[in-house]
């Protein structure tokens, strides 16, 4: 911790590419609805991202 701020987390390049694609590739489609909570957290762990920073509380 540093000036108070809790740290973040560190990706991979291939990480953060993969987590780019899954979280923006569809955006631009018509019918993009966005995802659920759960859905997120899904890509979250289908990435090895299972750190605490990673789920959201409802």
């Amino acid at each position: 911790m540093q000036r108070g701020v809790q740290r973040g987390e560190l990706l991979t390049l291939e990480q953060t590419w993969e987590l780019s694609k899954r979280w923006y590739g569809t955006r631009l489609d018509p019918n993009y609805r966005g995802r659920s909570l759960e859905q997120a957290q899904q890509i979250f762990r289908d990435l090895g991202l299972t750190a605490p920073f990673w789920y959201m509380q409802k």
